[in-house]
């Protein structure tokens, strides 16, 4: 059975609750699909969300109160800040304490996932002399995660190229990951239990024409765990144009055969995924397009 999921900034308590009624109105209330899908919410925030103990305790009392018993994936911080804020590099001990974080709030949780993006962030488009070596860093410590986490897999999320792209046209102050394509991915889980998480609009964000959603899940097998879905617009183009995620799944650029032909074999093919709709609301308070993506979604796996 896949799982439907929402991202929630659950230091909010109303983000919360307004996340899970959209949740249970569309999917559990829904006679369409009564019975084929579970719902879970999955927890982001902003870097200060997760910088210590404090605020990781009040999302944890949040949910406990507002959500307690429905399925939970730890996502952490996402945005720019992933890079500037300087506690999210998976390469180093800094974000190796960032994921003894994460892995704490799913454990007392009892979350399905806990993942990352690589967050070895550095400015220019130009790769690091040391990638290699990063991505061994980056696997090691997401090692060591899996070791401590009780059992709740760990994994790693594809980025686009440049990661920030959405952020800034200048090639020379945009931020970049070591770990961006699905290749990257690759390099960091290939041989391991790790996990992995393909984000849509971060794979088809550099590629024009009709974007092959399925030829990356394909490359990486087994290590599939956990979906975010959501469309794309525009194209990176160094000092002209930014490229920008966001768009419900089928209104952007990859447009819906692409995501109807992808879904048609995500339910053949990997029956118990989960499934994150990561659309961008027009209003969070009133978040119409989550709604409209989520709707979509279970269309496409009906």
């Amino acid at each position: 059975m896949h799982t439907i999921y929402v991202p929630t900034f659950a230091a909010f308590k109303e983000d919360i609750e307004s996340r899970l009624k959209l949740l249970e109105d569309e999917v559990y209330h829904n006679a369409n699909y009564e019975g084929k899908f579970d719902i879970g919410l999955e927890i982001g925030g902003l870097a200060k969300h997760f910088s210590s103990q404090e605020p990781i305790d009040q999302i944890y009392e949040y949910m406990r109160s507002v959500a307690g018993g429905v399925k939970t994936v730890v996502h952490g911080f996402a945005g720019l800040e992933v890079y500037t804020a300087g506690i999210a590099d998976m390469s180093d001990d800094v974000g190796k304490s960032l994921l003894e974080r994460y892995i704490g709030l799913g454990k007392r949780l009892n979350s399905s996932y806990v993942h990352v993006h690589g967050s070895a962030g550095f400015q220019g488009i130009k790769e690091p002399e040391n990638k290699s070596e990063r991505l061994q860093r980056i696997r090691k410590n997401l090692l060591y995660g899996l070791s401590i986490s009780d059992g709740i897999p760990i994994g790693l999320e594809n980025l686009p190229s440049p990661s920030a792209c959405d952020f800034d046209s200048n090639p020379e102050t945009v931020w970049s990951d070591c770990v961006e394509q699905p290749e990257d991915v690759c390099e960091v889980i290939r041989g391991t239990p790790l996990k992995f998480t393909f984000d849509t609009a971060h794979y088809g964000i550099n590629r024009g024409g009709y974007v092959d959603l399925t030829k990356p899940v394909k490359m990486l097998k087994d290590h599939l765990y956990h979906l975010h879905v959501v469309d794309c617009l525009h194209y990176w183009i160094p000092n002209i144009s930014k490229a920008i995620d966001g768009p419900i799944p089928g209104d952007g650029r990859m447009g819906k055969e692409s995501f109807e032909n992808f879904f048609r074999y995500i339910r053949e093919n990997h029956p118990d995924l989960g499934v994150c709709i990561e659309v961008r609301n027009i209003d969070e308070r009133n978040p119409e397009q989550t709604r409209e993506g989520v709707r979509r979604v279970l269309r496409w796996l009906g």
